[in-house]
């Protein structure tokens, strides 16, 4: 085994300077010449090494923290991270515990494996979204609520999934593609179609195209977009990737935090490492990076995976530990929801603050796997009203020419939306 290396890069995108005001390395060293510098100025990257100690092959990992002042005309306040790549990885792989004060915005990303870069971001607070995105235009005008009489699920639906899967295999056997995906069926529209809502928000910006205003949902088996709900609703699972994590998270046995026996002995990490460690840096990672991330959430631990839901983030605030997220619900059709949450410790159970107040989440995670696909009955946007919409929220759309700025028409930026 070669040694083990963890590099840490600061990128300074605040005003402030950040002065060294400690630093204590645990296990190995640092690498010659790369010491945690004295000073990260802004708009600076600047970056230290730490290195498990070798002899023939790796006898130890790397440990350390360090600490920078934050030195800022506004207020003052302390920049920590700390780090911890192991000789042996334990479930839980290599662990960060990053740390910036109230109305600061520290993130990460990166850091795995035995020769790792952790990338570490500071910057001020502020409310991060998706470009040209809010749910008051881009969201459905209708909510997640269907009547039982339009079949979602069926055993004709599931066999063409399956034929168009492996055709090759299923025709040599001679079998053929059930040509009514409604033959048996097995589950209805009334258990809801959030995941498939979701996809095809996503499907919509992602062709540059707005969803139908029209308040009423369809009404029918064969209508174009209800066939692409359930299309996306089966896409949404994930079944030949992480499906089975809607199962699992809902298991009576999973356990909420980190100090259980499952996790001691490396079987498993609670909901709350999955929802505090993982989930939130990979939907901050999404959104920084212009994506929107869907979202499962878990409301059962009883195997009930029918409580289950999916939403679609496409901002958030973090003020040091703690982080909301804005969401678009298909349960709550234009208006804008929020969850707030502290993602200091993982030892309990989660704990979300939900606006509007609804069931418990027992656990949330980021769903992988989207591919866009070309939704029905999409449109351009076509007036300055529906473009303000789809891209801010009320309380900033009070000039037509600052959402457009100084060097486009409206043409252009209606086009651009």
């Amino acid at each position: 085994m070669s040694r083990i290396r963890m590099h840490v890069f600061v990128s300074n995108e605040s005003p402030a300077k950040l002065i060294l005001a400690d630093e204590e390395i645990e296990s190995g060293d640092y690498t010659p010449g790369w010491s945690p510098p004295s000073e990260i100025g802004p708009g600076e990257r600047k970056g230290f090494q730490g290195e498990g100690d070798l002899t023939v092959v790796a006898t130890t990992g790397t440990e350390g923290r360090v600490r920078y002042r934050i030195v800022d005309s506004a207020d003052e306040g302390e920049l920590y991270i700390h780090w911890n790549s192991p000789l042996v990885e334990s479930q839980y792989e290599n662990t960060f515990h990053i740390w910036a004060p109230v109305n600061w915005e520290v993130t990460s990303a990166g850091g795995q494996g035995h020769d790792a870069t952790l990338e570490v971001r500071l910057r001020r607070t502020a409310l991060r979204t998706v470009p040209r995105f809010h749910v008051d235009g881009r969201g459905f005008a209708f909510e997640n609520s269907w009547p039982d009489n339009l079949t979602v699920i069926s055993l004709g639906y599931l066999w063409n999934k399956l034929f168009d899967a492996a055709p090759g295999p299923l025709a040599a056997l001679g079998a053929e593609n059930v040509l009514d995906n409604d033959f048996g069926p097995i589950t209805s529209a009334d258990a809801g179609l959030c995941g498939g809502m979701v996809y095809t928000v996503m499907d919509y910006y992602a062709h540059g195209e707005l969803p139908p205003p029209e308040s009423a949902k369809p009404t029918a088996d064969d209508d174009p977009l209800f066939n692409h709900f359930r299309d996306r609703l089966w896409d949404s699972f994930d079944i030949d990737g992480d499906g089975h994590r809607w199962l699992g998270y809902s298991s009576p046995m999973y356990p909420n935090g980190d100090e259980g026996v499952f996790q001691t002995v490396g079987l498993t990490r609670g909901r709350s490492w999955i929802t505090y460690r993982e989930a939130i840096a990979e939907i901050i990672e999404d959104i920084d990076a212009g994506r929107l991330s869907p979202i499962g959430l878990i409301h059962s631990d009883s195997w009930d995976i029918g409580k289950n839901h999916q939403v679609l983030a496409y901002g958030y605030e973090k003020s040091g530990q703690e982080v909301t997220l804005h969401i678009s619900d298909p349960n709550h059709a234009h208006k804008e929801v929020t969850y707030t949450f502290d993602v200091t410790d993982t030892t309990g159970a989660v704990h979300i603050k939900r606006d509007p107040n609804e069931a418990r989440i027992f656990c949330l995670f980021k769903i992988h796997g989207y591919v866009p696909k070309r939704p029905p009955q999409g449109h351009r946007t076509r007036s300055a009203v529906e473009a303000l919409r789809a891209t801010m929220p009320r309380n900033q759309r009070r000039s037509l020419r600052a959402a457009m700025g100084s060097r486009v028409s409206v043409a252009d930026w209606l086009q651009s939306v």
